[in-house]
């Protein structure tokens, strides 16, 4: 009876030892790794313009051991769930065995991370307040809440839209350009038309402006209004 119990056991080891034999043990580990990686590479190719230190954390992975029906190496595939790039994006893990099976798909979040010198407010800086190269200074912080919404060097005839705390991002849609002309200030008003006929007339600026900016203008000679665009600090520019 004890010789055919233990025969029993070595034949059910036989059989695990042969069928581990074609199988494949893809760790925690291992697949954390592959996944980070993978999702690192995405996110440097698509902030490639950014010339920035690019970190990616991921959320997601079960912390278990993933068993393929061969001993070949698994495929692992990333599907993104969203068409444009997300810092905070929800992607899905499709793992194949060797025979192009699918063993377990995984939906996980990938939070990048975005590391760039940027300028920043040196001291605190008021509603309306000046912003030059006193009161700011570059310095590496995370923007990924703020793509394409940061200054990479340091800018001069631009004021505060906000308070912006010492330390704080300077962001661009927080700031705006001085303005050249002062509201009730005379102005040149230069009528420009297609065909190059040009009519230079005296006129009163409505409301303040800064160079490029769109402002209500009021000629003296016919009492009309226009709206001009800023060009100088004493004229402005209406296209007929």
């Amino acid at each position: 009876m004890k010789k055919m119990f233990k025969n029993l056991i070595l034949f059910l080891t036989l059989i695990l030892m042969t069928q581990s034999a074609f199988c494949y043990c893809l760790t925690y580990d291992n697949l954390n790794s592959i996944v980070k990686t993978k999702a690192l590479n995405e996110a440097k190719k698509a902030l490639s313009s950014y010339n920035a230190e690019i970190k990616v954390n991921i959320q997601g992975i079960p912390k278990e051991n993933i068993i393929t029906r061969d001993n070949s190496i698994p495929k692992v595939e990333i599907i993104n769930q969203q068409t444009t790039f997300n810092p905070n994006s929800y992607k899905r893990v499709v793992i194949k065995d060797g025979f192009n099976n699918v063993v377990k798909v995984i939906n996980i979040n990938v939070q990048t991370l975005i590391y760039k010198d940027v300028l920043v407010a040196n001291e605190q800086i008021p509603f309306n307040g000046e912003i030059n190269n006193k009161n700011t200074i570059l310095a590496k912080k995370e923007i990924s809440r703020f793509l394409g919404n940061t200054y990479s060097s340091n800018i001069s005839n631009f004021i505060a839209k906000r308070n912006f705390p010492k330390g704080s991002i300077i962001l661009s849609n927080g700031v705006k350009e001085k303005s050249v002309i002062a509201k009730n200030s005379m102005v040149d008003i230069v009528f420009l038309s297609s065909k190059g006929l040009k009519i230079r007339l005296q006129g009163k600026a409505l409301k303040e402006g800064a160079m490029g900016e769109s402002i209500p203008v009021r000629s003296n000679t016919y009492n009309k209004t226009y709206n001009a665009i800023v060009h100088s600090s004493s004229e402005v520019i209406v296209r007929i």
